[in-house]
């Protein structure tokens, strides 16, 4: 066989491989959804509280759509990163917050799953991140939308209501179209 052949044979299996590889591949990217909610300053100290549910449309359609995967094609999704920051009022930090838990709920109510907590809070922070379980998240960014149900506890009265910003970060992992 010529050195030319031996090439050409070569070149058509690297081709080969580089197609194969290209159909059926997955790829990862990240998600980012925030949302808004209040912590009253009615609510009691060292009782556990429920801030109101509140409903996320997620960027996770047109993530999808942008590489080049559909909600079908989802293998795992996994919370990265979850940070609550203070918006209002400026002079307002986490001080007061004694512990959190955030629960993830299909748009229907069904499937209630913790995803972050941070229990023994002891910040004057602005900004704090939680820990998040790791569980994987498939059903919930499946869909346009999803809950987040926040179950709080206080210790310190607050004097006055402080809104909070939350910013989720999810790892997706899908097979190509």
């Amino acid at each position: 066989m010529s050195k030319l052949n031996i090439i050409k044979n070569l070149l058509f299996l690297v081709i080969i491989v580089s197609l194969i590889s290209c159909f059926g591949g997955s790829i990862t990217f990240y998600v980012e959804d925030e949302t808004q909610t209040t912590i009253e300053s009615a609510f009691p100290i060292n009782l556990p509280f429920n801030l109101p549910i509140l409903p996320v449309t997620t960027t996770a359609t047109q993530e999808y759509e942008n590489n080049k995967t559909t909600p079908e094609l989802v293998e795992e999704v996994i919370l990265e990163k979850i940070t609550i920051t203070v918006t209002s009022p400026s002079n307002a930090d986490f001080s007061a917050l004694k512990s959190i838990h955030i629960y993830i709920k299909k748009s229907d109510d069904t499937e209630i799953k913790e995803i972050a907590y941070l229990t023994n809070i002891n910040s004057e922070a602005k900004t704090i991140d939680l820990i998040c379980t790791k569980e994987n998240l498939v059903t919930y960014l499946r869909e346009e939308s999803y809950k987040l149900d926040i179950e709080a506890e206080l210790k310190e009265i607050l004097l006055y209501d402080v809104d909070i910003k939350i910013d989720l970060k999810f790892k997706i992992t899908a097979k190509i179209l």
